[in-house]
């Protein structure tokens, strides 16, 4: 009942909310889907990367060199944009991973950082392609989906669906295993399953699910930086995620809108918004250790 009226609610969302508001709603809804591509890795297979804003960034660029380079910008063809960011990320992300996890811990964390700066400073450079420290400017979704309600309602078709089955993913067979390896790997290890193989596919997922996230909200925001592959960036999914609470699928989800509609609020009255923002966060973390997603079990009768 719980989940129809979330489903319900965001279908008439737009009907309550200015063009401005909308916006920050279609960024929400993205960051969200990327908070839990996140979590597939932190949260339920234990793995910490310091790299995920990488896919984040491929998709972003995949998407927009897909409309600005190939060409995809009819609004038949720009329906293959948001698969063929998902298979930009998932390359690069299989690419990455097959290195990354062969380590564990602190040392996958700054592996998956190590190969977030090599494209970072590949964006940066490669002017002819990405646009440098320019980045591509000017990503519309061509015609009515250039409206703020229907490009909303085109981004909720891909996040509602992709959000339903990363949990069924979660709650399948794949995702116990998972889980147990987060407990512990070498059990699992010793049980015959193929633990580099099953994190490895995980990685791929993770990254081709947040490769779509970037892709909706590069046509969103109408542009695309290198600053997204930054390793500043990738802070901001673990701080969803933390902030949300780890322990529940929707928790991240409910973490990024938090956060969305916090740095949007405080931004727009004060120029130390940064400091503003990592105090209220700080006393979230601090006074919610289980996250927000926590504080709502522990009311729910």
């Amino acid at each position: 009942m719980g989940l129809l009226a979330l489903v319900a609610g965001l279908l008439l969302l737009p009907l309550a909310l200015s063009d401005f508001w909308i916006f920050i709603a279609i960024e929400v809804l993205a960051f969200a889907l990327y908070a839990i591509s996140f979590n597939l890795l932190m949260g339920y297979g234990g793995m910490l990367s310091f790299g995920h804003a990488a896919f984040f960034g491929v998709g972003a660029y995949a998407g927009g060199l897909l409309v600005k380079k190939a060409g995809l910008s009819s609004l038949g063809a720009f329906l293959l944009v948001m698969p063929g960011a998902m298979a930009a990320a998932a390359i690069a992300a299989l690419a990455i991973g097959f290195f990354s996890v062969r380590r564990s811990g602190i040392y996958f964390a700054m592996l998956t950082f190590a190969f977030q700066m090599l494209l970072y400073t590949v964006a940066l450079k490669a002017t002819g392609l990405t646009g440098g420290d320019d980045g591509l400017t000017g990503l519309r979704p061509p015609g009515l989906l250039n409206v703020p309600a229907n490009y909303y309602y085109f981004a909720l078709a891909w996040v509602l669906p992709s959000a339903y089955l990363l949990h069924r993913l979660v709650r399948s067979p794949f995702g116990l295993t998972l889980r147990a390896l987060r407990n512990n790997p070498l059990r699992v290890q010793y049980s015959g399953v193929d633990v580099r193989g099953h994190q490895l596919i995980t990685f791929v997922i993770a990254g081709a699910f947040a490769g779509l996230a970037g892709a909706l909200f590069a046509f969103s925001s109408g542009n695309v930086f290198p600053g997204w592959l930054n390793w500043t960036a990738s802070a901001t999914p673990i701080v969803m995620a933390v902030l949300g609470g780890v322990q529940s699928f929707l928790g991240p989800a409910l973490g990024a809108a938090v956060y969305v509609v916090l740095e949007v609020t405080i931004s727009g009255s004060t120029e130390y918004w940064p400091l503003f923002m990592g105090l209220i966060i700080m006393l979230l973390v601090l006074g919610m250790p289980r996250g927000l997603a926590g504080l709502l079990g522990r009311r729910r009768p």
